[in-house]
């Protein structure tokens, strides 16, 4: 079921080639410096599917059904490699988490892997443009653990095509009703000199999701926004309850773009309508507004 490591693979780890490669990313990189790699990188392979195919070509994937069919024989490790928010919000039922941005990742996916060493450890995340579970592999390979693999479909064509086998909010199963589709998400989306502008006007509520090593960018919002991080519940729920019945529209940006499609689902929840999303994010406003 498992498809062999290629020979291409096994050579450029013989001679440690990968080794140097894995210990080069798992350095520590701005998250913003990280993004702008990231999205130079998917530019160049556009018309690619999977962009990170061509781009991570020594580490091995798997399909979407490959892994759905490991992971209903109990026949592998499955890691979420995005933020605890992310995972806590939408999952694989039954994954565990790791964060890419943990500075004891290998460590402690090493230790997942020891509760049954015979076993492959898959990473997944956000979707087909998405890298940390190459660069999961990567850390992987670089300390010595060469039985991983990336699941490089993401978390919401998992969802959508095994929603038996998928948690929100930390109940499993799930309808596929329940997803928020990519025209929902694209309705909410405005390019970031329209977001600025809004912003700006005093009329709407400004919510900064990033977190706080991706705040050391300057807050794009001074005067008008507020800055609570995705996963900070505590702070969270009192402001999204106070937006809600303020009745005055909210904007919401993070660091690339990536977390609010995730965190739609939050402000589904809290019963708020009237909300709207940075294209791109910070970095969005940065290439298209600050150039």
């Amino acid at each position: 079921m498992l498809r062999h490591r290629s020979p291409l693979t096994a050579a450029l780890a013989a001679a440690g080639l990968l080794l140097a490669a894995g210990a080069l990313h798992a350095a520590e990189i701005p998250a913003l410096e990280l993004a702008e790699k990231e999205a130079q990188a998917a530019a160049e392979h556009a018309d690619a599917k999977f962009p990170g195919r061509e781009i991570y070509f020594y580490v091995d994937t798997l399909e979407l059904d490959e892994l759905a069919e490991m992971h209903a024989a109990d026949e592998v490790h499955i890691v979420d490699v995005r933020t605890r928010f992310e995972f806590d919000t939408l999952r694989i039922d039954g994954a565990h988490h790791v964060s890419i941005d943990d500075p004891d990742f290998v460590e402690k996916v090493a230790a997942i892997q020891e509760q049954d060493p015979e076993l492959p450890v898959a990473f997944y995340c956000r979707g087909h443009t998405c890298f940390m579970g190459y660069q999961a592999v990567e850390r992987m390979m670089a300390a010595g653990h060469d039985n991983a693999y990336n699941m490089d479909a993401g978390i919401f064509d998992w969802a959508e095509n095994h929603p038996q086998v998928t948690a929100m909010f930390g109940e499993a199963p799930i309808r596929t009703a329940e997803l928020i589709d990519f025209n929902q998400f694209r309705d909410h989306l405005l390019p970031p000199a329209e977001f600025a502008e809004r912003a700006h006007s005093g009329e709407f509520h400004v919510l900064d999701i990033r977190r706080p090593f991706e705040r050391d960018q300057i807050g794009l919002f001074m005067q008008h926004e507020t800055n609570i991080t995705a996963s900070d519940a505590e702070q969270l729920e009192p402001f999204l309850e106070e937006v809600r019945a303020s009745g005055k529209p909210l904007l919401v940006y993070d660091i690339t773009g990536h977390e609010i499609k995730v965190f739609q689902y939050t402000l589904e929840q809290h019963g708020i309508e009237d909300y709207y999303f940075m294209e791109g994010g910070f970095k969005g406003f940065q290439d298209t507004v600050l150039r």
